[in-house]
């Protein structure tokens, strides 16, 4: 039996050890390999890079639990980036279980920066507003009407940053951390379109495809998966910025060359065996 033979025959118990130490050892000790750049990543970065300090900006939290791995990521850098600029932040979730997610990652973002925004004045947490679709073209007409409350159950009027933002007018530009609907696409529909008010996104991997075909005219930039996450990492190091997805992303990238080298030796043991060459 030719050794290409064998490796047709490889025990599938060995596919998966190998798959484990790949991805175990760089989870360990990171490799740091290089990362290629996305153009989409590249504009949603130098986008948002155009902010000014103290413009009105929203990051509304439309993803489950589900894409927590990839979009957590995704909403620590906006935060850090957001207050690398000096711009005043309005977070909101379209989606009930994210609401929880705005808390967590804005203590984790000014835990570790040397500017601390106050609340109320530099940032001010929404929380969940129902109503899906609905309520994002309630929110861009009447942002007060449309949440009274803010996620701690302080009267919007009460906070300092809110007495001048009154209605989608007044967002210099909104952030879609999106995974599915409502998300990104509504939010095109009403606060992007009938407002003209920049928006960039931030996706899962799955959604990436649907969304490109708006980018760059509606949606100027766009972070895709972990892997736009990390692009966006790499970009935000400027900052001094320290990300958390070099490691897995060495992972990744050892897993598919493991994939990809089984594939292509595959193939040939096959080509071999069908015109009788392998021994």
């Amino acid at each position: 039996m030719s050794l290409l033979e064998k490796l047709e025959k490889t025990d599938q118990r060995v596919i998966y050890i190998l798959l484990f130490l790949l991805v175990a050892f760089p989870l360990v000790r990171p490799l740091g390999l290089p990362i290629a750049m996305s153009p989409m990543t590249t504009a949603f970065f130098e986008g948002v890079d155009q902010v000014k300090p103290g413009s009105v900006v929203v990051v509304s939290f439309d993803y489950s639990p589900a894409s927590y791995p990839e979009q957590y990521p995704q909403s620590k850098a906006v935060f850090a980036h957001m207050v690398a600029k000096g711009a005043k932040i309005v977070a909101v979730a379209f989606w009930d279980a994210a609401a929880p997610f705005i808390d967590s990652a804005f203590k984790d973002v000014i835990g570790a920066s040397k500017e601390h925004p106050k609340y109320g004045t530099d940032f001010v947490n929404l929380g969940y507003i129902p109503g899906s679709e609905p309520a994002m073209a309630s929110f861009g007409k009447d942002v007060h009407a449309t949440a009274p409350k803010d996620y701690y159950g302080n009267p919007l009027d009460t906070l300092p940053m809110m007495k001048d933002i009154k209605s989608a007018k007044d967002f210099a530009m909104v952030i879609a951390l999106s995974s599915g609907t409502p998300g990104y696409l509504e939010l095109l529909r009403q606060i992007q379109a009938p407002y003209g008010v920049p928006l960039c996104a931030g996706v899962t991997a799955v959604v990436g495809p649907g969304i490109r075909p708006y980018f760059p005219a509606q949606v100027f930039g766009v972070i895709e998966g972990l892997a736009g996450a990390a692009e966006y990492e790499v970009l935000l190091a400027r900052y001094g910025y320290r990300g958390t997805l070099a490691a897995p992303m060495d992972a990744q990238s050892l897993t598919h060359l493991l994939v990809v080298v089984f594939i292509v030796l595959g193939n040939i043991g096959f080509v071999l065996r069908k015109y009788g060459k392998a021994k």
